[in-house]
Parts: structure tokens; sequence; C-alpha cells
């Protein structure tokens, strides 16, 4: 067990692009022949150029995605100094340990819910 050369069950798979195929194992429908060499480095050098330009493509969308995260923790870091301006001209704290509830005003706590009777 473990040697490496076990087929992966299909469930521990990732993605598609996990799964080994004929393609990706070099698999070929006749046996190799001798004088094949120029033919798979040909092939060998359009995979390792497909390859390249996935890899090219997948930085820029890492790219991407690190400049989102960083205009969104800005925006987080930027609406949380407006939270804390907000509790300071309320008179509330602005410990964290609050959590988002707010002191209530005497104003709000006189105030008396207005209920009414209701028949099914």
């Amino acid at each position: 067990m473990g040697n490496g050369n076990e087929p992966q069950n299909v469930m521990n798979l990732k993605g598609l692009g996990d799964m080994r195929t004929a393609l990706t194992t070099r698999i070929h429908s006749k046996p190799p022949q001798k004088g094949t060499a120029h033919r798979d480095l040909h092939i060998l050098g359009k995979e390792r150029e497909r390859l390249e330009t996935e890899l090219v493509r997948l930085e820029r969308q890492r790219k991407r995605g690190q400049n989102h995260l960083a205009e969104i923790l800005q925006t987080i870091a930027k609406l949380q100094q407006e939270a804390q301006i907000e509790d300071m001209s309320l008179g509330t704290s602005a410990d964290p340990g609050d959590g988002n509830r707010c002191t209530a005003t005497p104003e709000y706590t006189r105030r008396q819910w207005k209920t009414m009777s209701v028949d099914y």
C-alpha cells in the first residue's frame, strides 16, 4: 500500500485535471517505434508551451485575486475606522467584546411597543 503506483480513488480527486488519461501518461494507440524521437520531441514541446501559457494565465488570475483581496481589506479597515468614529461620537464603547450591540439611550428606553389583540 502507498507505493505511489496505485490508482487514486475517484472520491479523492480534486478535479478532472487530476485524472490520469492516455495523454497525461503518454499512452499511444500503437506501440512505440524506432525513429519517433522527433515526433515525441514535437509533442512534448507543444505540451510544454501549453503548460507555460497556462501558468502565465494562472499567475494573472492570482494577481487579480490578490488585488481584489487587498481592496476588500482596505475597505474593511476604512469601514472599521468609520464605525469607531461613529461609536465615539455616539458615546458608546468601541470595545470589540461588545460585538455589534449599542447601548440604548434613555429616550429609546422610555418608548413602549404598541400592541393589539388579534382574534382568529
